[in-house]
């Protein structure tokens, strides 16, 4: 008799199976965890994966409509039962970006869901020249960081016991990478910026480890140590791909440097 691996990660639903979804929902099938996810539209890709996938267009009124109701719906009884929840859709892909996390979060304590992760992003801090850890003050300077922001506050006030919001640094890999959009431009400003990234497989496993140990509510930053100008870093990259370098225009901009102060997030 053949006997399934016993599961060393917990069950998980995942909210956008995307650039980072996809990676983390292989990651956690290969521990043992019983996985859902929700995309808006199947590719040729999604075809046999050995997960649970739903589709559906969250810009829908009624996705989320009676909360109380809801996780005993027939599309969101495979996602009701998983303990853990990720939200790793970015503020482009919905109308009503902060209000859809906010319903999200009403449905995943509705369920009796136990821990909420959540991708924020770096883009809270704003532009202005500093250095900023988990301790400093959000400045949110666009649209798109000001519905980020809200959406934390609404995680924040959820009443789910386990929440945990990373706010991750520009994401790249070499499959896609931005510097593959910066060498179709000229005269680039800020090339004397300093960098905030993390490389995808290093904010995948990120979040595969924040879900194996909740603990209350958390915030941390994602990013590499290093930070390198922005001319440098996307100069090398460029030669790493095989591309031309990009063409930066001469100035003395200056940018934030994101760093983090704690190992396992800062508890809020």
């Amino acid at each position: 008799m053949i006997h399934n691996p016993p599961s060393t990660s917990p069950d998980a639903s995942i909210l956008g199976l995307g650039y980072l979804g996809r990676p983390l929902a292989q990651k956690l099938y290969e521990h043992g965890s019983r996985v859902a996810a929700v995309k808006r539209s199947l590719t040729s890709d999604d075809i046999n994966l050995p997960i649970h996938l739903d589709t559906i267009d969250l810009n829908q009124d009624s996705v989320f409509q009676s909360a109380n109701l809801a996780c005993d719906t027939s599309f969101w009884r495979h996602h009701a039962d998983k303990p853990v929840w990720f939200c790793l859709l970015p503020p482009s892909s919905l109308t009503h970006y902060a209000d859809t996390v906010k319903q999200w979060a009403e449905l995943a304590r509705a369920c009796n869901v136990q821990h909420l992760i959540f991708t924020s992003s770096t883009s809270i801090y704003g532009d202005k020249a500093r250095e900023c850890d988990e301790t400093a003050l959000p400045d949110p300077q666009t649209e798109s960081a000001q519905q980020i922001l809200a959406a934390e506050q609404h995680l924040l006030d959820s009443g789910v016991p386990n929440i945990d919001i990373l706010r991750l640094g520009g994401l790249y890999c070499a499959e896609r990478h931005p510097v593959s959009r910066l060498v179709q431009k000229q005269n680039i400003l800020g090339g004397n910026q300093p960098v905030n990234i993390v490389h995808r497989d290093i904010a995948v496993e990120t979040l595969f480890q924040t879900a194996l140990k909740p603990n209350g509510k958390r915030l941390k930053n994602i990013i590499e140590p290093r930070h390198p100008i922005r001319r440098e870093f996307y100069t090398e990259e460029a030669a790493k791909l095989g591309l031309p370098a990009p063409d930066f225009a001469p100035d003395d901009s200056r940018g934030k440097i994101i760093i983090t102060v704690c190992d396992n997030g800062l508890s809020l």
